[in-house]
């Protein structure tokens, strides 16, 4: 059962892969970014292929996705992310009216995902790559989903953290959870050089349906900015997140 589940975690890999590469890539290249071994790498590929979900050029020797690997998901997305669906529109006049950074971001075990970016549109601004993850402890936009959980649960995360020995040194786990507690009570979570140095960003809790992951909505832009526009960014986001239906 061990091998079963091991090989299905690593075809879902190869799937988000595909899904952040937007192109074709050879089976080294799909190895050495995983960092998976070669001949597995290669078994997993032929069988998606045989499956209908890749497929391959034998003078390039690349793979790539199929449409059938496009609609996967698609009933979901349509839900929630197509151009009628709420939280696009809502994504796009929050960068309409404060011209920075608007990140949508969930949960994958230690870390949070970007998994949409609108990017900003001032003058000085700085890049988000699509398909960043971060560690979940750092940035508001996983600050606020951690606050969605109990302190057991988030207390015994951390100490698995800590356990590995991060490089930014061990989270003060006392003192997370007294910050947790303000941003449960106050609604929304703020960091400041978390990752990038001179950034800051803002983040809420999407209201999202019942049976889904929770998401964060978040707005990040250059520090001096951010902090000047602070009490605005928290209005207009309140404000839109208020009136949200999912």
């Amino acid at each position: 059962m061990e091998k079963v589940v091991k090989s299905a975690g690593r075809v879902l890999e190869i799937f988000e892969f595909f899904a952040h590469r937007h192109a074709p890539a050879t089976v080294s290249e799909v190895a050495a970014a995983l960092e998976f071994p070669l001949s597995s790498t290669s078994v997993l590929l032929k069988s998606l292929l045989s499956l209908g979900y890749l497929e391959h050029n034998p003078r390039s020797r690349e793979y790539q996705p199929t449409i059938r690997f496009a609609v996967l998901g698609t009933w979901i997305f349509d839900r929630l992310f197509s151009d009628e669906a709420p939280i696009p529109r809502l994504m796009d006049e929050l960068q309409a009216e404060t011209e920075e950074t608007i990140v949508l971001a969930m949960q994958h075990g230690l870390h949070v995902d970007y998994i949409r970016i609108l990017q900003s549109i001032a003058p000085v601004r700085f890049h988000i790559k699509p398909g960043s993850r971060r560690p979940i402890w750092r940035p508001a936009a996983g600050k606020v989903l951690l606050a969605q959980q109990s302190d057991a649960e988030v207390s015994a995360m951390l100490r698995r953290v800590n356990a590995s020995r991060p490089e930014s040194g061990p989270v003060p786990i006392r003192a997370f959870l007294a910050e947790l507690a303000r941003i449960r009570q106050q609604g929304y979570a703020m960091s400041e050089a978390s990752v990038v140095p001179d950034t800051a960003m803002i983040a809420m809790a999407l209201p999202v349906p019942g049976g889904h992951r929770p998401l964060a909505l978040a707005v990040s832009g250059p520090l001096t900015r951010m902090r000047r526009n602070r009490r605005g960014i928290l209005r207009l986001l309140a404000t839109k997140l208020e009136g949200l239906r999912l």
